[in-house]
């Protein structure tokens, strides 16, 4: 048994941890620092029944064409549905070369994305390889057979710490709720920051050497486990 498989759905983040203004963080704001257009202002501006700009002492959201801003008053967040994710790197490097002297303690990227199985026998395949059900027969008992069961594997998290424990790279596997059958998996890339590396102007450095490589073994370990899920076995 042999599939490819293809992520759809994608989704792609870069998280920020550290002391924010958000009402700061006005869609003028960026423009005027030349970090959007004003023509993604007037498109945010747009926005207003599907996705409202809201600025407050405690959380700014707003939405251009190409990602999505929520800035809280310990987390920076900007989220893309779609490539290219340069973008994403673009706006984190623009805003804090205006924003060197800010701390951030952490930052961290995601990737998610729902893949497709082919039919119903490889997805409850993955579920048994990666969660075996001998162990449940006195929550479970017979309901984890066949393919039309209805019980069985609801969510799984896998995390391994990075060297001198500075950060971690964690992998969630779930039921798609997006294709079928189809499993969703998302990867969370998290870097922590010693003290003396936290100041911004530092921190975007570290996120420009390492953000490519990041994304691109995000991808890559979600669709190596489910292959090797599909492989073992055969």
């Amino acid at each position: 048994m042999s599939q490819n498989f293809n992520p759809e759905r994608k989704q792609y983040s870069v998280v920020l941890l550290g002391d924010f203004n958000p009402a700061m963080f006005q869609p003028e704001w960026f423009s005027k620092n030349d970090i959007i257009s004003p023509e993604e202002v007037d498109f945010a501006r747009n926005q207003s029944t599907t996705c409202p700009i809201i600025i407050t002492p405690q959380v700014t959201l707003f939405k251009t064409s190409q990602f999505s801003v929520r800035i809280e008053q310990k987390r920076f967040q900007v989220v893309a549905d779609k490539e290219p994710i340069i973008v994403l790197k673009d706006f984190i490097l623009k805003t804090f070369e205006r924003l060197s002297g800010y701390v951030i303690t952490a930052f961290g990227f995601n990737f998610s994305a729902h893949y497709h199985v082919e039919n119903n026998e490889t997805y409850h395949k993955i579920g048994d390889k990666l969660a075996p059900k001998d162990y449940w027969g006195s929550l479970l008992d017979d309901e984890v057979s066949g393919l039309d069961r209805k019980s069985g594997l609801s969510g799984l998290e896998m995390k391994k710490t990075k060297k001198d424990d500075f950060g971690h790279i964690s992998v969630l596997l779930q039921p798609s709720t997006f294709v079928q059958p189809g499993v969703f998996m998302n990867c969370n890339d998290h870097f922590n920051l010693p003290d003396d590396d936290s100041m911004a102007e530092i921190v975007i450095e570290k996120i420009e050497q390492v953000f490519d490589n990041s994304f691109e073994h995000m991808k890559t370990l979600q669709i190596s486990v489910l292959s090797e899920v599909i492989k073992d076995g055969e």
